[in-house]
């Protein structure tokens, strides 16, 4: 049983004023995984029309995070060290469905991925994201 609920997650970040203001809501969690979508706003868009890859990142990053949170409860003490994105497919005025999943929930360090999808299932993104935890205490 996850250690928060959705409730729980999406309180979390209203409280966060970055991501309170992209929209993203929090749908479904379970343990280790963590299910969002962000609606589509205008002012995502860069000069093509297309979601700029800077709302992508934010958005798996913050997956991520979420379902990291599912096993660890909400902490402060956890920052991002590494996150990569690959882009596979431009989306363009659509909401963005986001699948954060850990894929190791160690002392010192965190791993997780995340699969970004638009409506139709099409994957838009996929993002690798390691945290480093600051309340990190050594064996022994």
């Amino acid at each position: 049983m996850p250690k928060v609920t959705v409730t729980e997650l999406q309180d979390f970040i209203d409280g966060v004023p970055f991501v309170h203001d992209l929209g993203l809501r929090i749908v479904e969690v379970e343990d280790g995984v963590c299910r969002g979508r962000l609606p589509y706003q205008p002012r995502f868009a860069q000069s093509y029309n297309l979601v700029h890859g800077g709302v992508t990142a934010s958005l798996a990053d913050t997956m991520a995070y979420m379902a990291h949170a599912t096993l660890n409860g909400i902490t402060r003490d956890t920052v991002t060290t590494n996150l990569t994105v690959t882009y596979l497919y431009a989306a363009s005025e659509e909401a963005l469905n986001a699948e954060g999943r850990v894929i190791k929930n160690g002392r010192k360090v965190l791993y997780g991925e995340v699969v970004i999808t638009n409506d139709a299932g099409t994957r838009v993104a996929h993002a690798t994201v390691t945290y480093l935890r600051l309340d990190y205490e050594p064996r022994g």
